[in-house]
C-alpha cells in the first residue's frame, strides 16, 4: 500500500492539475463539493482494500484530501500572485489579490466605503481589489465601463429559484424584460404610483403630528423606513404591508433587504445557502411574492394597476415583438426586487437628507422659504408640475445623494468571454470592475469640500470648481441605470417638501450628530443609529 507521503505528493499533484483545469472549466460549488466528497470516499474505500482498517482508512483518506486542498489552494495563490495573471500589474494589497474574501471581511464590517478610499489614495486609480477584480476611480472610465460591460455575479448572490431583471447578467434577455418594465414605468403609470406615495404620505404625517402634539422625540429614520416599504408595496403590488400601521417591520422585510445584497460579495454562498433545511427571510419572502403573483393572475387585465400587474400583462403582449414573456417564477423574483431595491434606495437617500438639513437651520429655513413661495394651499394640494421644478429642492435632493450615494462600492460590471478597451486600459476576459461612487463623490478633485452638504453647489452662480458632473452616479449609468428613478425622485420630493412646510425640525438635546455620522456602515445597504428628531408643528398653509 501507499504511503502517507506518497499519496500526500500524488493529492497534491492531483490538486494543483484540478486548478489548471477549473481555470477552463470552473464547476459550480456543489459540483465541487460532489467531486471533493467523491474524492475523499475514493481514498477511504482504497485504503480500507488495502488494511480493512476503519481508523486507518479514515486518517489515510483525509491526508489524502489535505493534500489535495494544499495543491489545489498553493497553485491557485501562486498564480494570483504571479507576473502571468491578466491582472497582475495593477497594484492592490496582496490579500486582495489572493482572495475575495478580504473584500467580503471590510463589507461584513460595514467600513468598505472608507477602505475603497483607502486604496484609491495609496495605489491610484486603478486598484486590484480581487483576484479578478479592479476598482477604478478615475470619473473619465464611468461611461465606457457601464456602456460595455454588463452586470458581475454580485447580483446573483441572494437564493432564487428564477431571475430577476435586476439579477439578469445576460444583456439580450436583460434587454427583452426590459420593454415590459418600460411599460410599467410610462407617464401614465408614474402619476398613478404618485398619487399612491400621497397617501401613504398623508399616513405618515399623522404619525408625526401626533409626537409634535405630545413634544416627543421621534425616530424619523425608523418611519421613513417603515413609509418605504409600504409605498413600494402599494406600487409593487397593490399593498401587501402595512408596517406603518404597526409601528414596526413585524415580517422583517427590512432584515430580507440587507441579507439579500450582502450575499452578492460571494456568489457562490448561493448554492449551498440553497441546501438549508429552513427557508430563511430570503425565501420566505420570495414566497410571498409568489403568492401575490398567483392573485395578480387571477385578476381581470383591466385590474393590472400596480408594476408587478403591468408587467406581466405587458410580457403576455409583448411576446410576439420582441418582448419575453415572463415565468411565475420570474415573475415573482422582479416582484421581490421592486420592493428590495426601491424601498432602501428612497429610505436611506430621505434620511441622509433630513439629518443636513436638521443640522443646518438656515439650508431647513431656505427650503421651507421655496416651498412656501411655491404653495399656498394644503400640503396634499401640491402641484406635481411644480414641485419638480424648485431649484433648491432639486439641489437639497442631488447633494444628499452626492454625499450618501444609495450603492456606496458602485455597482460592479463584468465583461464575460471578451476583452473590454477601458480608457488606455485592456480588461482581459473574466475582469470584474466597478467605479466607486462613494469615493469618486467625496473625492476633492471632483467636487470642493466633499465632506460638507451643499446644496448651491448644484445651482447657477454656486460653489463650481471643482465640480465634476462626470463623477456623480448615484443612480449608476448605462443599460443598467435604475429604471426607478423618476419614481424615486419623485417619492422624496414629496416627503421632503411634506416635512419640512408642516414642521421645524430639530434635534433634540443630547443628540450627538457626529456620533450617528460615525455611526454609518456599508453592507452594500446602509446601516446606521436612528436618525431621532424633535418635531414642531407649523401653521395650516
Amino acid at each position: 500500500m501507499a504511503s502517507f507521503s506518497q499519496v500526500s505528493l500524488l493529492s497534491t499533484l492531483i490538486g494543483i492539475g484540478s486548478h489548471i483545469l477549473f481555470k477552463k472549466l470552473e464547476p459550480r460549488v456543489l459540483s465541487f463539493l460532489a467531486l471533493v466528497a467523491a474524492y475523499f470516499v475514493s481514498a477511504f474505500i482504497f485504503a480500507l482494500s488495502e488494511t480493512r482498517n476503519v481508523l486507518h482508512s479514515s486518517i489515510f483518506a483525509s491526508v489524502a484530501l489535505n493534500a489535495f486542498f494544499a495543491g489545489l489552494s498553493g497553485s491557485i495563490g501562486v498564480y494570483r500572485l504571479s507576473p502571468w495573471h491578466p491582472l497582475s500589474k495593477y497594484p492592490g494589497p496582496i490579500l486582495a489579490k489572493l482572495t475575495k474574501w478580504y473584500m467580503s471581511y471590510w463589507v461584513a464590517k460595514g467600513n468598505r466605503h472608507l477602505k475603497l478610499q483607502e486604496l484609491h489614495r495609496v495605489y491610484g486609480h486603478w486598484v486590484r481589489i480581487g483576484p479578478n477584480e479592479l476598482s477604478i476611480d478615475d470619473p473619465a472610465a464611468i461611461r465606457p465601463l457601464y456602456g460595455q460591460m454588463f452586470r458581475s455575479r454580485f447580483y446573483q448572490g441572494a437564493p432564487q429559484d428564477a431571475d430577476a431583471l435586476i439579477t439578469t447578467i445576460d444583456r439580450t434577455e436583460h434587454a427583452s424584460r426590459l420593454i415590459a418594465w418600460n411599460k410599467a414605468f410610462s407617464t401614465e403609470n408614474l402619476k398613478r404610483f404618485q398619487a399612491l406615495t400621497k397617501i401613504r404620505t398623508t399616513q405618515l404625517m399623522d404619525v408625526l403630528k401626533s409626537a409634535s402634539a405630545g413634544n416627543n422625540k421621534i425616530s424619523l429614520s425608523h418611519w421613513i423606513s417603515l413609509w418605504a416599504i409600504d409605498v413600494m408595496g402599494d406600487m409593487s403590488f397593490s399593498g401587501g404591508f402595512e408596517t406603518m400601521a404597526t409601528g414596526k417591520d413585524t415580517e422583517g422585510w427590512i432584515k430580507v433587504v440587507w441579507c439579500s445584497i450582502l450575499l452578492g460579495q460571494v456568489p457562490w454562498m448561493r448554492d449551498i445557502i440553497a441546501l438549508a433545511p429552513s427557508p430563511g427571510p430570503i425565501i420566505t419572502f420570495q414566497q410571498f411574492a409568489g403568492r401575490k403573483v398567483e392573485e395578480t393572475s387571477q385578476r381581470n387585465p383591466g385590474m393590472h394597476q400596480d408594476i408587478l400587474g403591468i408587467i406581466v400583462s405587458a410580457s403576455d403582449q409583448d411576446e410576439s415583438s420582441g418582448g419575453l414573456k415572463l415565468s411565475k417564477l420570474q415573475a415573482a423574483a422582479d416582484a421581490s426586487f421592486i420592493v428590495l431595491a426601491g424601498s432602501d434606495t428612497v429610505s436611506e437617500a430621505m434620511v441622509a437628507l433630513m439629518r443636513y438639513l436638521v443640522g443646518d437651520h438656515e439650508i431647513q429655513a431656505t427650503l421651507r422659504a421655496e416651498l412656501n413661495v411655491a404653495f399656498d394651499g394644503p400640503i396634499e394640494d401640491m402641484d406635481e408640475s411644480t414641485l419638480s421644478k424648485l431649484p433648491f429642492l432639486n439641489a437639497c435632493i442631488q447633494e444628499a445623494l452626492r454625499i450618501v450615494p444609495p450603492v456606496a462600492a458602485g455597482p460592479p460590471r463584468w465583461n464575460g468571454n471578451s476583452g473590454t478597451q477601458i480608457l488606455d486600459q485592456f480588461l482581459p476576459p473574466g475582469t470584474s470592475a466597478t467605479c466607486p461612487v462613494f469615493t469618486l463623490h467625496r473625492d476633492s478633485r471632483n467636487f470642493v469640500d466633499p465632506d460638507s452638504f451643499h446644496p448651491e453647489r448644484w445651482l447657477n452662480g454656486g460653489i463650481h470648481s471643482p465640480h465634476c458632473t462626470e463623477a456623480y452616479i448615484p443612480f449608476c449609468y448605462g443599460p443598467g441605470t435604475c429604471i426607478g428613478k423618476p419614481v424615486a425622485i419623485f417619492n422624496m420630493k414629496w416627503l421632503t417638501a411634506s416635512i419640512i412646510r408642516s414642521f421645524e425640525v430639530t434635534f433634540p438635546v443630547g443628540f450627538d450628530v457626529d456620533k450617528f455620522d460615525m455611526s454609518y456602515k456599508e453592507h452594500n445597504l446602509w446601516v446606521h443609529d436612528e436618525l431621532v428628531v424633535e418635531l414642531k408643528s407649523l401653521p395650516e398653509a
